[in-house]
């Protein structure tokens, strides 16, 4: 009983079997509440694809119209930016007036600024104004003409839409305004002033721009693209709508709402509202904003129930299609699961173990699937890869820290044992670009005494002996990597030169990409710099500049080590040289002593007797030199004690020399 019970168990059906009783659960169990999610995405989905493409639709004929408009205004300048047009108008105006004793002194007549309107301003093939007419400083017509028969012509405009925005715009102090009317469907109009040679003002141009051409292009849907059965107008505040045709009346009729307020009020957006029209009401989706530089509102809208009834349609043969396609792709992959389940499992199994065992080299083929075994394969291959990467990259580490470490240490052993510093300074740069691969150029600046100049004592190549021999310096404390190390004294890194604020280009060494500068310091005194040079981009890493900058502290004292043992030497060179000269004084005061008592020796010394009192006087002399003589036999005595004291204190120098080193 139990063994059935057992063979029985879940546990023991197959996969193919566990996989098709649990997607027939799953489906059984998301059916119902899968249906009313469905219906709530899908009238969603309908609103924001209603938002999205009625926004796209109203930014795309926003910037249509206002460049529409923007030609108008330009077209309308560059027309009177011809001298001979300006004139032709400003002879109209001047017909009557008597201008330097003459009247009409430009011979213009209205035929002839009509004409010019004809050629060029309303040229149907090139402009977008269907009209034109010029008009006195008064508001009185002298010259029109038109395109379309529905223009309208009187003699007095003073209390025209067009002449009243001229004249507002002339006490602004602007040449140019657009005026609008609800003449005939919505009339757009530009107004020019034109000025004499003065500068005062003595008419205006007005132009009217053509709804056809220079608007209803821009504000039509196309059918095959406006799945909403969206519409677009114009309005305004003194509600003057402009639509095309087919939209006319659906704009008229919709001309307050809240998308027309919004958009009058100068905000843009999208908004879901409700219109009432009598005993009825609806709901609406629209876009609104306004156009620049103009009294106009953009609306693009439709009704909320178009956006719906369009996704629905769009779903319901479509939903129909998946619901079959699922119960397919359910039976295939209930019938292949297995083998792509298993076989795939196992092959990462046996790469596993063999990367547990060093072997990083087991293809795994189904690295070329697209599932979640796929995206597994390629998730492992990553790992794996990585592991590999890791260990190498930390061989590779290890590899130039050793590297590193035993050039460092090569450079500290010859910086250590040198005493002579020059020989010190070339070595350790020739040592440092020797053994850096990264680093092609390295040189050694000295402060000078005066701590004004960091100088040039050492530099590698062809250019460090071009820099040497011109006695290259930089100033301490100015605009480049040395200025600045030496003054801070902390190390400075350019990692790229072409945009480093404090690197200074050198002719010599064009190839430069990254600098590091390091300070060589004794305590709290910066006696110099050690800088090093690369032809690549960011090439010091931070281990990189660790190690340099224990160099940097090593060749410090080295350098403090050599100066100290030149001045020890010198100091030393002197002392021998004063106690030469001391010895070979005394050497002469005890010659020139030995000499006078010999000649005092010879010459004999007569007694009492025999001495005559002159003899007797000259013997008493005598006795007086014999002293001297004697005082000169005892100097050569203090000549050697101080020889003693001058070895002495040589013997002493020489044992702090010692005790220094």
């Amino acid at each position: 009983m139990n063994t059935r019970g057992n063979r029985l168990s879940f546990n023991t059906f197959p996969i193919w079997v566990k996989l098709l009783i649990g997607f027939t659960f799953a489906l059984l169990v998301l059916a119902a509440p899968g249906f009313v999610w469905l219906r709530g995405g899908i009238d969603e989905i309908a609103m924001q694809g209603a938002r999205t493409y009625l926004y796209n639709v109203g930014t795309e004929q926003k910037q249509e119209i206002e460049s529409a408009l923007l030609s108008a205004r330009v077209q309308l300048s560059n027309f009177l930016a011809i001298e001979a047009n300006q004139e032709t108008i400003i002879g109209l105006l001047l017909q009557d007036r008597n201008v330097g004793g003459s009247t009409n002194p430009f011979n213009v007549e209205e035929n002839d600024v009509v004409n010019l309107f004809r050629d060029s301003l309303i040229n149907v093939g090139s402009s977008l104004f269907e009209g034109a007419r010029v008009l006195t400083r008064t508001g009185q017509v002298v010259a029109q003409i038109s395109t379309t028969s529905t223009f309208i012509t009187q003699v007095d405009e003073s209390n025209a839409p067009a002449y009243r925005a001229a004249t507002a715009a002339l006490l602004q102090g602007q040449t140019q305004a657009l005026a609008v009317s609800a003449a005939s469907g919505g009339i757009i109009e530009l107004a020019q002033v034109i000025n004499w040679r003065d500068g005062n003002p003595i008419g205006f141009l007005i132009v009217r721009l053509s709804n056809t051409r220079g608007l209803y292009t821009y504000l039509r849907l196309a059918d095959a693209n406006n799945p909403y059965q969206a519409y677009s107008f114009l309005t305004t505040a003194n509600n003057v709508v402009i639509a095309p045709p087919n939209a006319l009346t659906a704009a008229l009729d919709l001309s307050q709402s809240v998308a027309v307020d919004q958009g009058l009020a100068g905000n843009t957006g999208v908004e879901t509202y409700v219109v009432t029209q009598g005993d009825a009401s609806a709901e609406y989706i629209g876009y609104f904003t306004p156009l620049r530089e103009t009294p106009f509102a953009l609306v693009v809208q439709t009704p909320t129930q178009n956006a719906y009834n369009y996704a629905l349609g769009y779903f319901t043969i479509r939903g129909f299609v998946v619901v079959i396609g699922m119960a397919v792709l359910i039976g295939v992959m209930v019938a292949v699961f297995n083998n792509l389940i298993v076989p795939p499992l196992n092959r990462l199994r046996r790469a596993t173990q063999a990367m547990r065992d060093g072997d990083f080299t087991v293809d795994v083929a189904d690295v070329q699937r697209g599932d979640e075994i796929g995206a597994l394969a390629v998730s492992f291959v990553t790992m794996r890869d990585q592991v590999r990467g890791l260990i190498d990259d930390l061989e590779e580490r290890v590899e130039k820290r050793s590297r590193d470490i035993a050039a460092t240490q090569e450079i500290s052993r010859f910086a250590v044992s040198q005493r002579d510093l020059g020989l010190l300074l070339n070595r350790v740069v020739d040592l440092i670009v020797e053994r850096f691969p990264n680093i092609y150029h390295a040189q050694i600046f000295l402060v000078d005494s005066a701590t004004e100049w960091a100088v040039l004592r050492a530099s590698t190549g062809e250019p460090g002996r071009q820099l040497l021999a011109r006695g290259h310096r930089l100033g301490v404390g100015s605009v480049s990597v040395i200025g600045q190390v030496t003054q801070q004294g902390r190390l400075v890194v350019a990692r790229d030169t072409a945009v480093s604020q404090v690197h200074r280009r050198n002719e010599f060494l064009p190839d430069t990409r990254a600098e590091l500068a390091i300070p060589l310091r004794i305590g709290d005194d910066v006696i110099g710099a050690l800088d090093v040079q690369s032809r690549l981009r960011d090439a010091f890493a931070e281990d990189e500049v660790a190690i340099l900058s224990t160099m940097a502290d090593q060749i410090a004292v080295a350098i403090q080590n050599a100066r100290l043992y030149e001045e020890s030497t010198r100091r030393v060179a002197e002392v021998e040289d004063i106690n030469r000269k001391a010895t070979l004084r005394a050497w002469q005061d005890y010659m020139r002593d030995q000499r006078t008592q010999t000649l005092v020796e010879e010459a004999g010394s007569p007694t009492d007797l025999d001495m005559s009192p002159l003899r007797q006087q000259a013997h008493a002399h005598r006795g007086s030199r014999a002293r001297a003589v004697d005082s000169a036999q005892h100097r050569p005595h203090r000549r050697a004690h101080s020889t003693a004291r001058a070895n002495a204190r040589l013997r002493g120098v020489g044992s702090a020399r010692r005790q220094l080193w």
